[in-house]
């Protein structure tokens, strides 16, 4: 009798810190690891990175083309872009489009009708002074530093938070290749 109250005891505790384990999700953590209405109906094909990174004063800037294929006819784009970084501009077929910003999330009105199977791009211009890695590898985000010749050594680490720390205004890469960044 002891043993069976003893073992229920067990169960119970474990069950407790198990519950106690259990993550808690963001809205932000939803934009950005869900397949959501605005991601899943276009597929991409390509990025185009055009960025200038100025040492000195510790910034990028630049535009990333996106180019991709509509898998179903959506109006709204979702892409991602981690502060500090902000987005300036959006253009489509020559036109500026509309967009607001919802965390890391930036949610694009698109006026060209998406229609099924066409293969389409924008051009999402941004900037700013992009996260410096605590502990690159290891962390995300920019390493500032000087070679032994006294020379700008600039790296980027994304493989954990991803590219949109510093360069992807864009969408998740699909499962096939999780650890792409």
């Amino acid at each position: 009798m002891k043993r069976s109250i003893a073992g229920l005891m067990i169960v119970i505790l474990f069950a407790g810190l198990l519950q106690a384990q259990q993550p808690v999700f963001t809205h932000q953590d939803t934009l950005r690891g869900s397949i959501t209405a605005e991601r899943v109906w276009w597929d991409l094909n390509y990025y185009h990175l055009d960025i200038k990174v100025d040492p000195v004063a510790r910034t990028i800037g630049g535009s990333n083309t996106i180019v991709y294929r509509v898998l179903t006819s959506h109006q709204v784009m979702q892409v991602d872009l981690q502060p500090p970084l902000v987005i300036t501009q959006i253009v489509q077929d020559g036109k500026d489009l509309d967009f607001r910003r919802d965390g890391n999330a930036w949610f694009v009105a698109l006026t060209k009708m998406q229609k099924v199977d066409e293969v389409n791009s924008l051009v999402v211009t941004y900037k700013g002074q992009p996260q410096v890695s605590k502990q690159p590898p290891w962390s995300g985000g920019i390493t500032w530093k000087k070679d032994s010749n006294g020379l700008d050594f600039i790296a980027s680490t994304c493989q954990g938070d991803g590219a949109s720390l510093w360069w992807r205004p864009a969408r998740i890469i699909r499962l096939m290749n999780p650890t792409a960044c």
